[in-house]
């Protein structure tokens, strides 16, 4: 990335102040930039020096030293960085020594030869001003394509206009990351470029580094596209503290300039507003959709039956089939450091499944509840829905670990029901399942229909029931174990694993046959109910079914 509100060594040679001067050492470092410049008094200015500063002294210190230390010095101010050192050398010395010299080639570094009458406050008074006016010229600029960038939005225009101004105004490729949508935006008629393949390098990148606060600033790297390496600059689009997106820079025709990187900066800001708009009328379209799908599930009849009536404007058919997908985004996960990106990141995935529902042509109406997004399908015949259902979920979860790959989530199938008014059975399915997930099913998606046994476990009405039989047959075995620091109920699992099998079992837990034979008999001396018996055992497993299921 090349640095122009600076001047170059070459450019400071040619002006006034140093046209009696000139390069000794260092030629290749002619086109080095100089920012500032600075003024040594004795050696010890090395703590205070920058980079890019031009150092202006006398060969004092150079008498003064043996020639080791003269080479530290010159390798000290290389790796500062300097742009070069200016040196009086008459009346000190008639020259540098010739070791100092090749040093400076050797390095690149410049080492120029001062006038000795000429005061260094004549030399920095008007490099410090040609650098001025330099950086004054530049924020013109960048005013100028910040008020022409502003009036594109100001008539209508898009983020789309915008790249492709910018890309004039830098002549290189430009392509804008909204990360919110899921889109890049460039205009590859203006400028060709294998944009494809760009677009899945930075794909890439950002996946790769979602945790890297570097990404949370302006950040260059190099990547490859058809065994050719191109230098990026990526300039986060932040809105609220959060990074919503980038703007991407490509080094394919000039190097990126300091201008060209404010310029970005600049227009940043423009399209983040931009981004902002999008996004309140999404949440607008969300509240209207998540007031209506409420009234759907309300248990107060007159609510529910006006909701009904109102179906007709979503296209909703009230007589038809209707089922209901829970995706559960858990809130605690690394990146996700407070509610507004917690909210913002499941908008995103709204606009996500939103948009595979359309591409599927599927009836449906996406909506967020708590920590959920919820999906309503309405299906005009009840014939192969089982197999559309899986197809659509599994597009689902697919582009969610795609696109959101950072971010921990489940999803709950709830079972198919005929009429809209019985659209909160299928929810209530499908939060169930998204419970299963959370206490005993080891599983991303969880279909209600699949859980065999366990859906009459689900049934809230039967809590209590099933509290007092846990509490009948299998609580003293887990008191025991908790007062005893014994393992009973682990081997208990592990007997109903391998069946029975007490020789399997102690292999499976590394344990002496006669050990696990005791435990059987302990755990059949605390529960009262013998192993060998079919209903003692079937009460034993189902006991442990529960624990599972209530997370005891």
């Amino acid at each position: 990335m090349l640095k122009e509100t600076g001047i170059s060594i070459k450019e400071a040679l040619e002006m006034d102040c140093l046209k009696t001067c000139k390069l000794i050492a260092g030629f290749e470092g002619y086109n080095n930039v100089i920012y500032r410049v600075n003024i040594m008094a004795d050696s010890e200015i090395l703590n205070w020096v920058s980079e890019d500063e031009l150092l202006l002294t006398t060969a004092y210190f150079f008498k003064a030293v043996e020639i080791e230390k003269q080479l530290e010095f010159i390798r000290s101010l290389k790796k500062k960085k300097l742009a070069g050192i200016a040196i009086k050398i008459y009346p000190y010395l008639d020259r540098l020594p010739k070791e100092v010299l090749e040093l400076a080639n050797e390095l690149k570094f410049p080492i120029i030869e001062l006038n000795y009458a000429i005061p260094f406050t004549d030399i920095m008074g008007p490099i410090f001003k040609k650098i001025f006016n330099k950086q004054a010229l530049l924020l013109q600029k960048v005013e100028d394509l910040h008020d022409n960038l502003m009036n594109i939005i100001l008539t209508g225009g898009e983020v789309k206009d915008i790249v492709t101004t910018l890309s004039k105004t830098l002549c290189n490729p430009i392509l804008v990351l909204n990360n919110y949508f899921d889109e890049f935006i460039y205009d590859d008629k203006f400028y060709p470029f294998d944009y494809n393949e760009l677009t899945i390098k930075i794909e890439k990148l950002i996946n790769k580094n979602v945790y890297n606060q570097s990404l949370s600033k302006t950040y260059s790297c190099n990547i490859e596209i058809h065994d050719k390496t191109y230098e990026i600059v990526m300039v986060p689009i932040v809105l609220k503290n959060s990074v919503y997106g980038h703007i991407i820079a490509v080094e394919a025709e000039k190097s990126v300039t300091s201008f060209d990187v404010v310029s970005i900066e600049t227009a940043s800001t423009i399209i983040a507003l931009e981004f902002l708009k999008r996004m309140s009328i999404q949440d607008v379209e969300n509240r209207y959709t998540a007031e209506f799908f409420e009234d759907i599930i309300s248990l107060d009849k007159r609510r529910k039956e006006k909701a009904i009536k109102r179906a007709k404007y979503y296209k909703f058919d009230p007589q038809a089939y209707f089922n209901i997908i829970n995706i559960y985004f858990n809130q605690k996960t690394p990146c996700i450091t407070n509610e507004y990106d917690f909210n913002q990141y499941k908008n995103k995935g709204i606009y996500l499944i939103n948009k595979i529902c359309k591409d599927e042509g599927m009836k449906h109406l996406i909506t967020s509840k708590g920590q959920s997004i919820i999906i309503m399908f309405m299906w005009n015949k009840n014939k192969n829905l089982k197999e559309k259902i899986n197809n659509i979920v599994q597009n689902i979860d697919k582009s969610i670990k795609e696109k959101m790959s950072f971010i921990e989530y489940s999803i709950g199938i709830g079972r198919v029901y005929r009429g809209l008014e019985n659209v909160h059975k299928s929810l209530k399915d499908a939060d169930k399942a998204i419970e299963a997930r959370k206490t005993f099913i080891n599983e991303t998606v969880i279909d209600f229909d699949n859980l065999g046994i366990y859906k009459i476990f689900c049934h809230d009405n039967l809590r209590d029931e099933l509290q007092k039989f846990f509490q009948a047959t299998l609580l003293p075995l887990c008191q025991y174990d908790e007062k005893r620091d014994t393992e009973l109920v682990k081997t208990l699992e592990v007997y109903f694993e391998m069946n029975g099998n007490l020789k399997k079992m102690s292999e499976h837990l590394y344990t002496h046959y006669n050990t696990i034979l005791y435990r059987i008999n302990r755990i059949s001396e605390i529960t009262k109910m013998n192993l060998d018996d079919e209903g003692d055992r079937f009460n034993l497993e189902t006991a442990l079914k529960i624990k599972k299921i209530m997370g005891i």
